[in-house]
């Protein structure tokens, strides 16, 4: 399936608001995309397979999880206009310990890492873009690491409320209070208890 036009510029400025990149030079990376659909359920990586590659968000979220004593613990969740993928089984090329799932019925761009890789090592711009983006990812991923120590649940609760309420609008219940560390039973009581 072709990439229309509007899916392109959409692209074009997540890309760029990680570093600008000449138009030569981003057109190299957007004939690598691939446009790929997923049912609300379907599952788009399984633990135990090499992750080969990144998903841009057109609309849509992608739940991952683990499983620890057949319970799901949920880690991420990617939204619009955000890039999914796991990133150290990517870089690695060793099995994911993670499995991917459309949460809701989602349209993505896809581009494979062996479809790209050496344009990145070529060009300096998708270097520097490479460099960026993998920066916001590391910090993202401090800052909820860093949560879990410093926060007590109901103060998670409230930075998820106050900083990103699509989680809130968007999320089961279920699958809220596994990400914050939590039971459902003690999510159920700070709402109540704040609302």
């Amino acid at each position: 399936m072709e990439i229309s036009p509007e899916q392109f510029e959409l692209f074009r400025k997540k890309m760029h608001s990680f570093h600008v990149v000449p138009g030569a030079s981003f057109q190299s990376v957007a004939e690598c995309l691939r446009v790929k659909k997923y049912n609300k359920g379907e599952v788009i990586l399984r633990e135990g397979e090499v992750c080969r590659g990144f998903w841009y968000i057109v609309s849509g979220c992608i739940r991952s999880f683990t499983l620890e004593d057949g319970h799901e613990i949920n880690l991420s969740f990617y939204f619009d206009d955000q890039i999914a993928s796991d990133f150290f089984s990517v870089r690695m090329e060793k099995p994911s310990q993670y499995f991917f799932i459309a949460m809701e019925d989602c349209e993505t761009l896809y581009f494979s890492k062996a479809d790209t890789a050496q344009l990145f090592f070529r060009d300096s711009n998708l270097t520097h873009l490479a460099v960026r983006f993998y920066q916001e990812k590391f910090f993202n991923e401090k800052f909820h690491s860093n949560s879990f120590k410093l926060m007590n649940p109901e103060e998670r609760y409230q930075y998820l409320l106050g900083n990103q309420p699509h989680y809130l609008q968007r999320i089961p219940l279920t699958h809220l209070a596994s990400y914050l560390g939590m039971s459902r039973e003690t999510l159920t009581r700070i709402r109540k208890k704040i609302s």
